[in-house]
């Protein structure tokens, strides 16, 4: 037996219940539907199995019962080919996917006849199937009356679950080879059944069966070892049929999983439920799922607002989306999303939270792990709120960090819920956050790549970058609605200028939306050609700025760091070795070695082959206003006695460094210059041109790498 549990709705790929005439957004509503309709009986509350007449209908090909399942998961409601394509191949699909989905559902078509209809519908397919004829709808209307019959005839609230249950023939899906549709579909359907179990054992105790439901809660307490709901009710249907030793041996083996695996203790209701087998009093005769819990838990969305122009990076929010709403046993999903700043780490989090959310009924937080000045919050702070959030009073709330995190963990222990949390400054901050029990899921964004907890926590890094040119083109085109006017080659310039950063398209498409073609001219023009980080701003919106995106990376990173990257921005042609970055901070090169490796893992540069770093082009702009603000402009090479201009010889170094090569191709041995003397420029702005009559040595703003484009 396969046990799960609720989920109010489920994720998109699973729909409605309702199923009833087509409206313009592709869905059917009929109360019954016809004849021949009603012949064909569909289930998927176990293997895929077809009936009609009575008799069955044979679906060999896995291809079309995926097909099948797919549209059958979302009756009455239109099912995309791009989905479709995406449950029959797993990885990357053929060339010519879609016209093999066509083939495969004309055969589908053809094995079900009349009986049934799959209609085509926009750019996907709707099959019709009324209520009665999908176990699925039978299942969740069965479920919907007990619910109407809780409170007022126990009786017939059991006889309704105990009908709902049996439809149930195994795993959903089993014979459906889709690791897509199992991924999506099949953890959350077994969450409904898991819940209805649990409410029908409820009901069933309450009315003296205690024998009668032992056997079953033996089973899913074996399967679901940590949800303390099944034991409690385990300790009370043994209890109840005079097995007094066995309820109280029940109480120590969940005390001890708990203790082992997540370091608490169990709930308060079971530490009650035990203390009065104990003394050989009645146990507590119900307690409600929401009531073991020791505050109000407030099943609130907390996610922000979903952007609704989104492109490209559909195979990570496929990628997430599956890793989340998996149910492994005794496991947390977590997905860590890493990337440089303005790769839309959070747009992304809160993309796949969106989509997933019906998947998570308790819940989906949204918790920021950085202040309003950008330094990171300490953990002890975030959990008393999250505490709070929880419903603990603030008076029951510990004074010591590791007895927070465990009353987090033992608060959301046997829940279903969502967790965002963004920006987190690295692993540590976000370890006391986590969860401790499967049914929980986490998203994490952040500057760095959080290896450690890849590493401690098993979780799956996402890393974003740019976007392909042609998504970014066609980003712009959807946020300016003047695509047509200013011409694919303009827009594919504009992004070429961004770095294809969605921030910076985004910046960019609100600074030409509503322009003249001549206007949107001036303004790449002016990309080319001017200060481009002050371009790819908002007037009057501090927050609306590339320039602020990369300032809070550059000020996260400790000194050394921050004025290796300074300097990187004098490296000819953005790539450069180990040893020219060596020869620019004048160290050697297993000094430099770990401060690129911050750099790295703070994605301000990318490795593009091993000893090889490449500094992209709006972060070395970026870089170069950073040297020119905070560099003293002077740097000397030792035992010169005529200088030309500091970062001319700088220049020349590193580009020695870079280019030179031995005979086998490897760079040469570090180029020595002596270390730039650091002071604060009397308030220097981006593009302005130190003063002429300055010493010979001192840096000319003019001469910056990447100025031009």
């Amino acid at each position: 037996m396969v046990c799960f549990g609720q989920v109010t709705k489920v994720l998109q790929i699973i729909g409605d219940v309702s199923a009833t005439h087509h409206d313009g957004a592709g869905r059917l509503h009929t109360a019954g539907g016809s004849v021949s309709d009603r012949r064909a009986e569909f289930r998927i509350l176990g293997p895929l199995e077809v009936e009609m007449g009575g008799r069955g209908v044979p679906l060999s090909a896995g291809k079309q019962r995926i097909l099948l399942a797919g549209l059958l998961l979302r009756a009455n409601h239109m099912v995309s080919t791009a989905e479709l394509i995406e449950y029959v191949w797993d990885g990357v699909p053929p060339a010519g996917a879609r016209g093999a989905v066509q083939t495969y559902m004309a055969r589908v078509r053809g094995s079900l006849g009349k009986a049934c209809r799959i209609v085509n519908h926009g750019d996907g397919y709707l099959i019709e199937a009324p209520d009665a004829s999908l176990d699925l709808h039978r299942f969740r209307d069965l479920v919907a009356r007990a619910e109407m019959a809780s409170g007022n005839d126990p009786t017939v609230e059991s006889g309704l679950l105990r009908q709902a249950l049996a439809l149930w023939r195994g795993p959903a899906l089993s014979n459906v080879p889709s690791e897509t549709l199992r991924t999506l579909a099949v953890p959350t359907l077994a969450e409904e059944r898991l819940h209805a179990l649990e409410r029908c054992v409820e009901v069933d105790l309450s009315l003296g069966r205690h024998r009668h439901v032992l056997a079953e809660l033996r089973v899913v307490t074996a399967e679901h070892p940590l949800h303390e709901g099944f034991w409690g009710q385990l300790m009370r249907a043994l209890y109840g049929s005079g097995r007094q030793a066995e309820a109280l041996e029940a109480f120590r083996t969940l005390h001890r999983l708990l203790r082992d695996e997540l370091g608490i203790e169990p709930s308060e209701y079971l530490q009650r439920l035990h203390h009065e087998m104990l003394l050989g009093r009645t146990p507590i005769a119900r307690e409600p799922r929401d009531t073991l819990h020791t505050g109000p838990w407030s099943a609130a969305c907390h996610l922000p607002l979903e952007i609704g122009s989104y492109a490209g990076n559909a195979e990570l929010i496929d990628e997430a989306t599956s890793r989340l709403v998996s149910r492994d046993a005794g496991t947390v999903p977590i997905v860590a999303v890493c990337g440089a700043p303005g790769t839309g780490k959070t747009a992304f989090a809160i993309r796949v939270a969106h989509r997933i959310r019906h998947a998570f009924p308790d819940g989906q937080w949204f918790v920021r792990l950085r202040r309003a000045d950008g330094a990171p919050r300490d953990p002890f702070d975030v959990l008393a709120e999250m505490l709070l959030a929880a419903g603990l009073d603030r008076s029951r709330i510990p004074d010591d960090l590791d007895a927070r995190a465990a009353r987090l963990r033992a608060e959301m222990a046997d829940r279903s819920a969502l967790l965002l949390l963004d920006d987190a400054a690295d692993a540590a901050q976000v370890r006391p956050l986590l969860p401790g029990t499967a049914g929980c899921a986490v998203v994490v964004t952040s500057r760095l790549d959080l290896r450690g907890l890849a590493a401690l926590c098993d979780a799956h890094i996402a890393v974003l970058s740019g976007l392909p040119r042609e998504y970014s083109v066609r980003l712009l085109a959807e946020l300016t609605g003047n695509g047509r006017e200013a011409g694919d080659d303009t827009l594919a310039e504009i992004a070429r200028l961004c770095g294809d950063l969605p921030l910076a398209l985004r910046l960019a498409a609100a600074n030409i939306a509503g322009r003249s073609p001549a206007e949107v001219l001036r303004y790449v023009a002016a990309l080319r050609s001017s200060d481009r980080l002050s371009l790819l701003a908002v007037a009057g919106d501090p927050e609306a700025s590339l320039r602020a995106a990369f300032d809070r990376s550059y000020v996260a990173l400790p000194a050394p760091a921050r004025r290796l990257f300074r300097l990187l921005a004098m490296v000819p042609g953005g790539d450069f070795t180990v040893e020219a970055a060596a020869a620019l901070l004048g160290a050697p090169s297993y000094e430099v070695d770990p401060l690129l490796a911050i750099l790295t893992a703070s994605h301000l540069l990318r490795r593009i082959v091993p000893d090889r770093y490449q500094l992209d082009e709006l972060l070395r702009l970026y870089a170069s206003e950073r040297l020119t603000a905070e560099e003293a402009p002077t740097a000397t090479l030792a035992g010169a006695s005529t200088r030309p201009p500091g970062r001319v010889l700088l220049r020349d170094r590193a580009d020695q460094a870079t280019h030179q090569a031995d005979p086998q191709g490897r760079p040469a041995a570090e180029a020595r210059v002596v270390a730039v003397t650091p002071t604060i420029p009397a308030t220097p702005r981006p593009g302005r041109t130190w003063s002429t009559s300055a010493p010979a040595a001192q840096l000319d703003p003019t001469m910056e790498c990447g100025q031009a484009s």
